[in-house]
């Protein structure tokens, strides 16, 4: 009996891998798609108005296998800056496999800081210390991050959501 729980567990064990491996290089398996950028009206915050870095996309599966649990790193880098500005770490694709030539819901993605300024929210792109910023995706399983994609945000507003809305 314990050499059929043997076998059985690790037959689950190569199915398991052969389904959603280690071997699947995310690099070449997932395309970014439908990529949709600007800048979120997070409202008034301290008396100025405050927007923040917004990237909308999907995850398309390119490859052969079906993938889960991948997580996502979106960097927010400013154009003139040697280094991050800021960053979120996001399920891309969770327990639930997503199937050879299938895409994600999309997924909705904002920076925690962004620019706060008195003047109109129209003005805001032409201010002396607006920069324009990149969004870097990157996407891992289980050892490291590989990067998806760099996407530079459009200078476009995006409206305030009603409260309980993303």
């Amino acid at each position: 009996m314990p050499s059929r729980l043997f076998l059985a567990a690790a037959l689950l064990s190569v199915v398991t891998s052969a389904a959603c491996g280690p071997g699947v290089d995310l690099a070449k398996t997932l395309e970014v798609t439908s990529v949709f950028t600007g800048w979120y009206d997070q409202g008034v915050v301290g008396g100025k108005n405050k927007l923040v870095p917004s990237i909308t996309f999907q995850l398309h599966n390119r490859g052969t296998a079906a993938v889960s649990r991948v997580q996502l790193l979106v960097s927010f880098w400013k154009t003139s800056d040697d280094g991050e500005w800021d960053s979120a770490l996001v399920t891309g694709i969770g327990s639930t496999s997503l199937a050879p030539g299938m895409s994600t819901d999309p997924l909705v993605v904002r920076a925690a800081i962004g620019y706060t300024f008195e003047q109109p929210r129209a003005e805001i792109f032409s201010h002396s210390q607006f920069q324009d910023v990149t969004a870097k995706i990157f996407a891992k399983r289980s050892d490291k991050f590989v990067p998806l994609g760099e996407f530079k945000l459009d200078r476009r507003l995006l409206a305030h959501a009603a409260a309980g809305r993303p």
